[in-house]
């Protein structure tokens, strides 16, 4: 058994910033706090990381790839490509997203995430967000509307064969969505709403069906109207559905951004970057599942000028979050760790800082800017004291 004690100025713990005790790790776990003098007394060693704070490592739910590499395609040496990637920027646990594709390419996709099998220098993963095939084709930004289907229980339960799906795209306009989206989560799936022209009525109705988050909410779907609300107004005002955010400056714009952060509960509101395989590389051509995409001054566009996810990282997002929009720093690091891994069940195990959990954290400066990684309690990138 072995038990090691961490100092900095501020310690990011589930409920409040503590600032005066030292966080305990025991062996790879989280295991609550300690005075300075009594892990003196007991000679705990301790790390310390002066002015720095210890936040919680961040979970991207939304996200499609990195440094040349995809979900799609449905390889373990992609996912270990991604998983290193993000492992390196704070993100600690992702969940890999496929796109609108042949089904076949969706299930191979799908089929790989739930063999893979990530090693200590990679970010662990929870389960595939299947982002399309069943979405709209006037909101489909770099999803092919050749490969969109109408919603089909039959294919439902392929992809379900196939591995592990934790999260499913739906158009909430689609024939049938209601009961489908009933069926969907009575198999333990999360419905999210995405890509969509969907009124205001048939996002509720969606919603009371079952579904419980907007995707990167404002994109993808028809915009509010002060007589049509449509589902950006669905997302607004239904507090009991999570609110996906974009957080990069480009997607949405600060004003837009403020917007939600007020209308929407803390914990409903969760940041994903729903980066893309160019991320991590320099400006140039790289494909989103099937999709031309070409990069310019970091930002990934169609050739039609549709946005096509983004280069940014869920560290990132949090530091503009707090920094420009002014956001209370813990509320904001849940939005990139807790919010996400309580919509998903996994709040006991990971997302925070807690007694019991998963001791992985990350070391940021002042400015939220990474200094170390550490996974199951071990450190896994950087290395010294921040000052």
């Amino acid at each position: 058994m072995e038990i090691r004690a961490f100092q900095a100025e501020e310690i990011f713990d589930e409920h409040q910033i503590k600032k005066e005790q030292l966080l305990l790790v025991q062996d790879a776990y989280f295991a609550g706090y300690i005075s300075p003098e009594e892990a003196a007394m007991r000679q705990i060693p301790v790390e310390r990381f002066g002015g720095a704070k210890i936040l919680p490592g961040l979970f991207d739910s939304h996200i499609h790839g990195a440094v040349g590499a995809d979900t799609m395609d449905a390889s373990a040496a992609s996912l270990d490509a991604i998983g290193q990637y993000l492992l390196s920027l704070g993100t600690t646990s992702w969940m890999p997203t496929t796109v609108t594709a042949e089904l076949a390419a969706i299930e191979a996709a799908v089929a790989a995430v739930a063999a893979y099998v990530p090693g200590a220098d990679k970010a662990r993963v929870y389960g595939c967000f299947v982002e399309g095939p069943y979405l709209t084709a006037e909101h489909g930004g770099a999803h092919p509307p050749a490969y969109m289907r109408d919603l089909s229980q039959s294919e439902l339960e392929r992809l379900l064969k196939a591995g592990t799906v934790t999260a499913l795209a739906v158009a909430p306009e689609k024939e049938g969505a209601q009961e489908f989206i009933h069926y969907a989560v009575e198999r333990g799936i999360h419905i999210s709403l995405a890509h969509t022209s969907a009124s205001y009525e048939q996002a509720v109705a969606a919603i009371y069906s079952g579904a419980d988050a907007v995707v990167h909410t404002f994109c993808g779907m028809t915009p509010m109207h002060h007589r049509s609300p449509n589902l950006v107004g669905a997302a607004l005002v239904c507090d009991e559905v999570y609110a996906e955010l974009i957080a990069d400056g480009i997607h949405v714009q600060k004003p837009v951004m403020e917007v939600l952060r007020r209308c929407k509960p803390k914990g409903k509101l969760i940041l994903v970057s729903d980066a893309i395989s160019a991320t991590g590389l320099k400006d140039g051509q790289y494909k989103l599942g099937l999709e031309a995409v070409t990069v310019k001054d970091g930002i990934p566009r169609t050739g039609t000028g549709s946005l096509a996810g983004s280069t940014t990282s869920l560290l990132d997002e949090v530091r503009r979050v707090i920094l420009e929009l002014g956001e209370d720093p813990l509320h904001a690091v849940h939005m990139a760790s807790l919010n996400p891994s309580r919509r998903f069940g996994l709040e006991a195990e990971i997302g925070s800082i807690r007694a019991g959990k998963r001791a992985d954290f990350i070391i940021v400066d002042k400015q939220y800017r990474l200094r170390e990684v550490w996974k199951d309690g071990k450190r896994v990138n950087g290395g010294g004291s921040c000052k």
